[in-house]
């Protein structure tokens, strides 16, 4: 008796507090479901905050404004794309290394899901930060990190090249494919299998080209 009554009183007291990361991720996935349902215009962190199921006043402590809340959005979609390789596999050669950090989210394509970028893009004229953001942010972080593997393979004379700035930028843009179809038409959207077969044979046209 006295053990139920002891878990009644458990049952009947506060929540257990989410980590700020567990809130964090609650955010993000609300930005997505209000955005699926209402668009980019419809986000307002009223709706958030309701979709995540907290005060909007717990919402602002964690992002101090909408703008915040995207840009920490995007920057979390971005490390989820290109990835810096783990020490492990610093030793493998350059095709495979290659391989490996552009391999991860390749289902976006892009580095964000299609219906979040074309609202963003959309809402550019109105907005330009966040366009800076896009920019900076995914084209920037991915090129720095390929530009760190193709510093390495210049170091160990695996490749030639006078800029490995230029020659990340443009691997990247083998890589990925042109986005405008796919904006005006998602049926254009390449799959995931599309993508990986692209990737390997800009992998391999690239390399050729740098070849000593």
């Amino acid at each position: 008796m006295q053990h139920d009554q002891a878990q009644s009183k458990i049952r009947r007291g506060r929540p257990v507090t989410r980590s700020c990361e567990d809130r964090r991720e609650a955010i993000f996935a609300a930005l997505e479901a209000v955005h699926a349902d209402c668009g980019l215009d419809g986000a307002t962190m009223e709706a958030i905050a309701a979709q995540a199921g907290m005060s909007k006043r717990t919402l602002y402590t964690a992002f101090s404004s909408r703008s915040a809340l995207f840009r920490a959005y995007i920057d979390k979609v971005a490390n989820g794309f290109i990835r810096p390789l783990p020490d492990g596999d610093t030793a493998l050669p350059i095709a495979e290394r290659l391989e490996r950090v552009l391999s991860q989210g390749r289902h976006q394509g892009y580095g964000l899901p299609l219906e979040i970028l074309r609202a963003f893009v959309a809402q550019v004229p109105h907005a330009p930060d966040i366009g800076r953001d896009l920019v900076q942010t995914l084209m920037r972080r991915d090129m720095s990190i390929l530009k760190v593997e193709l510093d390495r393979g210049l170091g160990r004379g695996e490749i030639t090249v006078a800029d490995t700035t230029d020659a990340a930028l443009l691997l990247l843009d083998m890589v990925r494919p042109w986005p405008l179809e796919s904006l005006l038409d998602p049926g254009c959207l390449a799959t995931s299998e599309g993508l990986a077969a692209r990737q390997k044979l800009a992998i391999r046209v690239f390399l050729n080209g740098l070849k000593l």
